[in-house]
């Protein structure tokens, strides 16, 4: 019997409620969990904003399981990528990491977005001409790469781009670039540059991630850069050390976009599970007594968009860790 991601949901169940968690939401949420891997870590994406319920599912997919997850996706570039990356020495195997995100507002197992994580130094032709294509499941056309390439030309030389999602299952033909490593006074110098119609409502949001650690610039890339532009930010360390989460949620409440007992549920969720706090629902058949289900909080982004809903979410991550065995002295 393979341990699957419901198995950890059934182990830290009483945090599954509301404000956070609709019990609609969780039905769906445990559905999709069955037929998941449960040796990697996933991250609960969460909507802040009073009455938001939606929830989606993503899932860090190692090496090793990419060939069996392909097979779950036949026919697709999903299936085709995972497949292709899974060889170890492919085409594909400078990626360091593949996340799949599930958006439980669509049918059971549709095909995910798919987030490469890219290593230092990328070459930017295999970027642009061998990883976004296959991701993409076509070439990028002529226009859209010269954009990208753009993009990435005039990046300040503190940043680099980090992430790339292919958005061909949520209808789009935009690429998302996600850029680590500005200030949010070159966040908006940037976009000044690449896309200047969103600097208005991009300005509005970045004073909430002022002292704001490990920021993340988010921009999709289509024949034109998209007007839906996301900022998120996290701290090295857990709420119950960092003081500075709460701060940053608080700011986030003070502009209407989170509900003050949803902040209270974000910043409460970091935790751990093991078979002694939940033997009940703990996984004895696959794991053993042993180790842990650890939760922590990932990070809180703020995705702008001038022609719609500004929104705010937090993405609660969970999985399996295990202390590494030590060694007696000898």
């Amino acid at each position: 019997m393979s341990l699957t991601a419901a198995d950890w949901l059934a182990v830290f169940a009483p945090k599954l409620a509301e404000p956070l968690f609709a019990s609609a939401i969780v039905r769906h949420l445990r559905g999709l969990a069955e037929v998941l891997p449960g040796e990697c870590q996933g991250i609960l994406e969460v909507r802040l904003a009073p009455e938001a319920a939606q929830v989606d599912l993503s899932l860090r997919v190692l090496a090793a399981q990419a060939a069996a997850l392909a097979a779950r996706f036949p026919d697709s570039p999903t299936g085709r990528f995972l497949s292709s990356w899974s060889e170890p020495q492919g085409p594909l195997a400078p990626v360091r990491s593949v996340w799949l995100e599930f958006d439980l507002d669509r049918e059971e197992l549709a095909d995910p977005v798919v987030c490469a994580k890219l290593p230092a130094g990328i070459d930017p032709g295999w970027l642009l001409d061998t990883l976004l294509p296959a991701l993409q499941g076509d070439p990028l056309s002529r226009s859209q790469r010269d954009l990208i390439a753009t993009c990435l030309d005039i990046l300040p030389g503190s940043a680099h781009l980090l992430y790339v999602f292919s958005l061909r299952t949520r209808g789009s033909d935009a690429v998302r670039l996600e850029v680590f490593g500005m200030e949010p006074s070159q966040i908006l110098e940037y976009l000044r540059r690449v896309a200047p119609r969103t600097v208005p409502e991009v300005r509005e949001i970045t004073p909430c991630f002022e002292g704001v650690e490990r920021l993340h610039l988010s921009l999709d890339v289509g024949e034109e850069i998209r007007p839906r532009i996301g900022i998120e930010g996290s701290f090295p360390r857990q709420p119950r050390r960092e003081p500075r989460w709460q701060e940053l949620l608080g700011r986030l409440a003070s502009r209407g976009l989170c509900a003050a007992e949803k902040r209270t549920a974000v910043l409460t969720w970091p935790g751990y599970d093991s078979f002694w706090t939940a033997p009940a629902a703990w996984p004895i058949a696959q794991r053993g007594a042993r180790g842990y289900c650890v939760r922590h909080l990932s990070h809180l982004k703020v995705a702008c968009d001038p022609g719609g809903l500004t929104e705010a979410k937090a993405y609660l991550a969970f999985g399996p860790f295990e202390r590494p065995a030590t060694t007696a002295a000898s």
